[in-house]
């Protein structure tokens, strides 16, 4: 595949005539040519080429003074010696020429890219005549800059030696954004050292970004005193874009990596020597493809093991970059995926060692994925080296924080607490912290652990007048201040409740040290326990070329003085893409089970020497509860284990509550209205102390057996791409007139249809009738099938099914938007096919907001681009 940033596509037809119109010069007679485009006659001797066949013009002159040629789109004929040859296979399908006479304009290049795929026969050093067309090559998204190249060429010739062309010398940082416009084209040399800054695009386009001056930071993670617009400009001005030299996406071999096998990195923080090269302008910035082999230095080295933390217990945070068992959601999209990331992860965890860690963005399906990824390390270092808290399902977001921890090292004491303040909401759904109280085996030394994950700077409104546009702190930072300001609230309360007022709070903040949420928890009375690293360690995650801290740990008052250290293992954030786990975009694939690259964000160790207490004893509970129910049916709580307590209390939700003896094990119930419940269970002891375990309860409405039956929709594929379909059953004893029916779509939470279908014709009893996107594009025979604009959905839209108009069934809920998709228990509707369960004989309308409708009741789930299904059902 041709590299999107330079030609995405070319021709060879453009190129017709041009090897033939291919001569060799050389020298000895006159060119009557008139000096060429208003330049000054040349004050050295050149090889004589052949009459031009169109105006000649000098580079500078077609470069001209501004962004822009005044010659673009023109037919002109031009001359220079060869610099860089880029003519090589999956190379850029050129070569740049430069005049070796300056003009008297420093505004003016003398370079040129002459834009060649069918080929010519020069060589560096050649003195060379081009005649083409003068375009303005866009790859990127910023206007008015563009690529001054010479296009459509119709003929080159090779006069004969060029005169020896200097390198331009560049030095960073740059006085303007636009200086660099002044050589385009041209050889230039850096011959300061360079660092590099970002190493994101290395396996996909060949890139690295350089600055001077060392590592670029985020302007609102920045040592020193600037002020945010300060380092915003000088951070532009002190970089360049060092690319390969290659027209093609995913480079093999991937240029610039320290080992030509899977130990091969190129770190942030490496520096570089010797770069020389010709500039472009591709993708909204400036680049320089080398002409000779740049020399790094691993100033960065990759460190094996996190730096030392002192203490005699550590604890700490790892963002697992969406670990998924459910495959083909987020993170892992096949079984080989999972096992790659899976085991860096392991490794990962490993090295840390910690005693007790908190886990951001793992799958939020129970404790499954939790589970699995903790049997991994266990199998590794040995059975139950490591448990994991039980915190249920926290929120409703498809990702959530969870826990793990070393038995032999510290113990639980009482339960996983989980708020439902609806401020920890984010737009995917609520994303709560988790907070566990902890006690040291040794002396019994306590302290609460809260893992935490507020909104991401991603995904902004669409409004700029939206209050969480960005204004300097990216996206959502309003939100992440409410989220912040809730999260101080809680805590507090949970050390008012426990009398516990040792708490470490750790996880991805998604804020860089100076922003509003870090600065609400310092003034809260939490320390920021990475302003105790020096400034330039301050940092977890790259984005941008900038790096910065969005993974921290917040000490309260009392246990500060206990922290007796804090570390940033660098494993990631300085780390190319390239390397991670996944096998898209690798045609050169560098995988190894290391930590490195594991995910995106580096993980954070704290280590803690904490004063002994006594040991506490406090209530502790354990059961498993339902999410889903049928009105009518019972459900029960299951796994009912409750110690240190002496009374125990269930509430339903629908006003029943219970008060059951502490030593049952089950117990159960029936909702008589659907709807959406919130489940507690309580244990609590003789001084008020408590444990509990709460969720919410889906209820769908129950079939009822003396209804008749009716249409409904039978299956649903929300497939890779367009192969999205839907289908309706016939259950009924008769063939079905369809002209009563209309189907509906309401895209991402609309109260009113983005696109209607009347259906017509009639339907069979048994019978199935498929409606898919207009842009199918499976190899799956469906015969039969009606395409049409209602099947555009995505796992977060709603589709009902009337009758006479009246909704009789829907997917999903009309007016309500979830997020990113419907979910369920461990069932989503995103990229997945879904059917109904059999016994279901009509449809069902969910309830109204602010029930959320929850798919498991009637569907079970399949994966995505499974299409064996569609065309027929089974009823029962």
């Amino acid at each position: 595949m041709s590299n999107s940033r330079w030609h995405a596509s070319w021709t060879s037809g453009v190129i017709v005539g041009l090897l033939a119109a291919l001569s060799a010069c050389g020298g000895g007679g006159g060119d009557d040519s008139p000096p060429p485009g208003g330049g000054n006659p040349p004050v050295t001797t050149l090889p004589d080429c052949p009459a031009a066949p169109n105006t000649l013009r000098d580079i500078t002159a077609v470069q001209g003074p501004g962004a822009l040629s005044p010659f673009d789109g023109q037919a002109v004929t031009v001359r220079g010696v060869v610099t860089a040859d880029f003519q090589g296979d999956a190379q850029l399908k050129g070569f740049f020429i430069q005049q070796p006479v300056a003009d008297a304009d420093p505004k003016t290049s003398e370079g040129l890219f002459v834009f060649a795929p069918g080929g010519a026969d020069v060589k560096l050093g050649d003195y060379v005549q081009a005649s083409g067309t003068v375009s303005e090559f866009k790859s990127g998204t910023t206007d008015p800059e563009r690529l001054t190249e010479l296009a459509t060429v119709t003929a080159i010739s090779t006069c004969g030696a060029g005169p020896a062309i200097a390198a331009r010398e560049v030095t960073l940082p740059l006085a303007s954004a636009t200086d660099l416009e002044a050589v385009e084209g041209m050889l230039v040399e850096f011959k300061q050292t360079l660092t590099v800054s970002e190493v994101y695009n290395l396996g996909r386009y060949g890139e690295l970004v350089l600055s001077t001056g060392g590592r670029l930071f985020q302007a609102n993670n920045h040592p020193g005193t600037a002020t945010r617009d300060e380092v915003n400009a000088a951070n532009a001005l002190a970089k360049i874009v060092l690319d390969d030299g290659a027209g093609i996406q995913n480079p093999t071999p991937i240029p610039y990596l320290s080992a030509a096998d899977s130990t091969g990195t190129r770190r942030v923080g490496d520096t570089v020597a010797g770069v020389r090269g010709v500039v472009t302008w591709t993708a909204d910035a400036f680049h320089v493809h080398p002409v000779a082999a740049p020399a790094f230095t691993a100033a960065n080295p990759r460190p094996a093991a996190p730096a030392a933390v002192g203490g005699t217990l550590r604890a700490g945070s790892l963002n697992v970059l969406n670990y998924f068992t459910t495959l083909g959601q987020r993170g892992a999209n096949t079984a080989e995926e999972l096992t790659r990331q899976r085991a860096k992860l392991v490794e990962t965890i490993v090295g840390l060692n910690a005693d007790a860690l908190g886990l951001m963005e793992i799958e939020n399906n129970g404790t499954a994925a939790l589970a699995d990824l903790v049997g991994a390390v266990n199998a590794k270092l040995g059975a139950n080296t490591y448990a994991w808290i039980d915190a249920g399902k926290p929120g409703t977001d498809a990702i959530t924080v969870a826990m793990i921890y070393k038995p032999a090292r510290v113990t639980p004491i009482g339960n996983a607490v989980v708020p439902t303040d609806p401020d920890f909401a984010v737009d995917g759904g609520l994303r709560p912290p988790v907070a566990q109280r902890f006690a040291a085996v040794d002396n019994h030394g306590g302290f609460w652990l809260v893992v935490n994950h507020l909104k991401s700077k991603g995904s902004c409104p669409t409004s700029v007048d939206d209050l969480d546009a960005d204004k300097g702190q990216g996206c959502w930072n309003v939100s992440r201040f409410r989220q912040a300001l809730a999260l101080q609230k809680w805590v507090n309360g949970l050390i008012d409740a426990s009398g516990e007022t040792d708490v470490l709070m750790v996880g991805d903040f998604n804020s860089y040290l100076s922003e509003d949420p870090v600065k609400s928890l310092e003034g809260g009375g939490f320390e920021a326990l990475l302003k105790r690293l020096p400034e330039d360690a301050r940092y977890s995650y790259v984005f941008n070329g900038e790096s910065g801290a969005l993974d921290h740990a917040f000490a309260s008052e009392t246990l500060g003085a206990q922290v007796n250290g804090i570390a940033v293992w660098h494993v990631n954030a300085d780390e190319p893409l390239v390397l991670d786990y996944n096998t898209e975009f690798k045609t050169d694939d560098r995988y190894a089970v290391t930590p490195y690259r594991s995910s995106d964000h580096d993980p954070v160790l704290v280590g803690l020497t904490l004063a002994a207490d006594a040991p506490a004893i406090v209530p502790a509970l354990a059961a498993t509860l339902p999410s889903s129910a049928v009105a009518g049916t019972a459900v029960s709580i299951t796994g009912i284990a409750a110690t240190n307590g002496t009374a125990l209390s269930v509430a339903w939700g629908d006003g029943t509550t219970e008060t059951p003896a502490v030593g049952v094990t089950t117990l159960a119930h029936t909702y008589a209205a659907a709807g959406s419940y919130a489940l507690k269970l309580v244990l609590s002891d003789a001084g008020g102390q408590t444990a509990e375990r709460s969720g919410t309860v889906v209820v769908s409405a129950a079939p009822s057996t003396g209804d008749t039956p009716e249409l409904f929709f039978s299956e649903y594929v929300e497939g890779s791409s367009n192969n999205k379909a839907v289908e309706i059953y016939n259950p009924t004893s008769g063939t079905v007139d369809l002209t009563a029916y209309t189907v509906r779509l309401y895209a991402n939470g609309a109260a009113a249809p983005t696109s209607s279908l009347a259906l017509t014709g009639t339907l069979e009893s048994g019978k199935t009738l498929l409606l898919i996107n207009t842009a199918f594009t499976t190899s799956a025979t469906l015969p039969g099938a009606v395409k049409h604009g209602v099947a555009n959905f995505n796992g977060d839209d709603a589709v009902t099914l009337e009758k006479s108009g009246t909704v009789i069934d829907a997917f999903g809920q009309v007016g309500f938007d979830p997020g990113t998709a419907w979910t369920g228990g461990s069932l989503s509707t995103l990229d997945r096919t879904l059917r109904r369960k059999p016994g279901i004989v009509h449809g069902s309308v969910p309830a109204a907001a602010p029930a959320v409708w929850d798919p498991s009741g009637e569907w079970a789930g399949f994966p995505i681009d499974t299409f064996d299904g569609l065309g027929s059902h089974a009823a029962r």
